[in-house]
């Protein structure tokens, strides 16, 4: 599909989507044409998790496009969401995908915020002005991360829920102890070329500072890994500190949501 951001899926890859993300396939569609089923015109996804759902990976095919198939494909999976009975539908679209966008809003979602997806290649950075010495790293276990994910202070988005986080096999953290009485932790998806996940949560301190300063740390000792963070929200103080130590903004996703009650 000519997306306006290419995501390339192998099976592998789309297993691990449908695991990490808790798509339900039972409540998910393909479009094909009656006359050929090999021809397949758009799919689209469901994610379920307790009092809410998620749309994703809904896409048609150039050659169906005009045909009413975004249409049907949206039917459906507004139809399976409340044979469900959630409260709540959400999904993202990416900013520029304005046919998307008008589609939505027709079935009555409504724009929560903007979310920045960044990236971060490897190469070498000096430390940030004001960046923070680090006093104690003490590395986390996965139970003790996934507290930490679920007491964060902000909402997080569907991709970056604790539920995605608990279904991720290589997870990573650090509590960190910075000079100046700041704290944080930062936890992370780990394989052998790239970072993904890079949450970070400041606790006391300046969050700019604390951020980059916890960043700087991780970057320096893995400084040949690539790294992303996704779905960062646009009025978020910590996106400084990223910026600040070399993610940069490849695209922006507008976060949505229908209310099923109404």
């Amino acid at each position: 599909m000519d997306y306006i951001v290419p995501m390339p899926m192998t099976a592998a890859r789309l297993q691990e989507y449908i695991d990490v993300y808790d798509i339900d396939l039972s409540c998910s569609c393909a479009v094909i044409d009656e006359m050929e089923p090999d021809l397949i015109f758009g799919i689209g996804m469901l994610g379920v998790r307790p009092e809410r759902g998620w749309i994703t990976r809904l896409g048609v095919l150039p050659y169906a496009r005009r045909l009413g198939t975004g249409g049907a494909i949206m039917d459906y999976l507004v139809t399976q969401t409340r044979r469900l009975g959630l409260p709540a539908l959400w999904l993202e679209v990416i900013v520029g995908n304005d046919p998307a966008l008008r589609l939505f809003q027709r079935y009555g979602f409504t724009m929560t915020r903007e979310l920045i997806v960044s990236r971060r290649p490897p190469k070498a950075h000096a430390a940030p002005t004001g960046c923070l010495d680090v006093e104690a790293v003490t590395p986390l276990k996965v139970p003790q991360m996934l507290e930490l994910l679920g007491a964060r202070s902000d909402r997080p988005n569907w991709l970056n829920e604790t539920e995605s986080f608990a279904n991720v096999a290589r997870l990573n953290g650090f509590m960190m102890h910075l000079e100046r009485n700041a704290r944080g932790w930062m936890v992370y998806e780990s394989s052998v070329l790239q970072m993904k996940r890079v949450v970070v949560e400041v606790l006391e301190g300046d969050p700019p500072t604390v951020t980059q300063s916890i960043l700087h740390w991780l970057h320096q000792r893995l400084p040949v890994i690539d790294a992303t963070s996704e779905n960062i929200p646009l009025d978020d103080p910590r996106w400084a500190g990223y910026a600040a130590v070399g993610y940069f903004d490849s695209f922006h996703r507008y976060e949505m949501v229908k209310d099923m009650t109404i």
